[in-house]
């Protein structure tokens, strides 16, 4: 596993797209695993959740042939010694990295598979009309920063967050997180820009005698 880590990461550019022809467009899959929502501020207008995403691509420089003496099917990377989709939340306040290390899965042909996780405080325009039996939906908006559509296919791994493994919030009352791949294409330039946006909806829990409960301060 050492000499091949080191055979692979030899001569590697971090910086440049994993692809041999530069006319190569990178696939992305992308999906967001939802954990656990922490915060609802109407008084801030934001959310504060834990996520993890979860991101697959094939990266044509760090493939090898489990023929030649490999018996290695797959290893794994420091996150920072490989190139990585510069995929960011678009409406973001505040992100805080849950893990000390940051690590990625790569099998032997190309495959590479990164799982961050991440505290995330994202902004969040709030109606409380209907308080207290108000619903809310924060949509969050992820997409590359750098590249158009052409560098880097964005796409969906799912319809909707991954809430396999979610815990309830004790105040909100998760109702859906769909997502939905999206398409811009500005006069000035032909090339496709794609963001990919989850619209987390939520549905206050009312207490009992929530009638009579006074409206949040804003």
């Amino acid at each position: 596993e050492r000499s091949l880590t080191t055979q692979l990461l030899e001569d590697y550019c971090v910086s440049g797209r994993p692809v041999k022809d530069d006319g190569t467009t990178v696939d992305v899959k992308f999906g967001v695993t939802l954990q656990y929502i922490e915060d609802v501020d109407i008084v801030k207008q934001s959310l504060t959740g834990y996520y993890w995403l979860n991101l697959k691509w094939t990266d044509e420089y760090l493939s090898w042939d489990n023929t030649d003496g490999q018996v290695l099917k797959d290893i794994r990377l420091r996150a920072e010694d490989i190139w990585l989709p510069d995929i960011e939340l678009y409406n973001m306040l505040k992100r805080e990295d849950l893990r000390t290390r940051d690590t990625v899965v790569v099998t032997s042909d190309g495959s590479v598979t990164w799982i961050p996780s991440y505290r995330i405080t994202s902004l969040c325009t709030m109606d409380t009309t209907s308080y207290p039996f108000d619903e809310q939906t924060c949509e969050l908006k992820f997409g590359s920063w750098v590249y158009d559509g052409l560098k880097m296919n964005l796409t969906l791994t799912d319809d909707s967050m991954d809430l396999g493994t979610y815990v309830s919030n004790s105040d909100w009352d998760l109702i859906s997180a769909a997502g939905k791949r999206n398409t811009v294409v500005y006069e000035c330039c032909p090339e496709p820009y794609l963001d990919i946006g989850f619209d987390i909806k939520l549905r206050r829990r009312t207490p009992i005698g929530g009638l009579s409960t006074p409206s949040p301060s804003l």
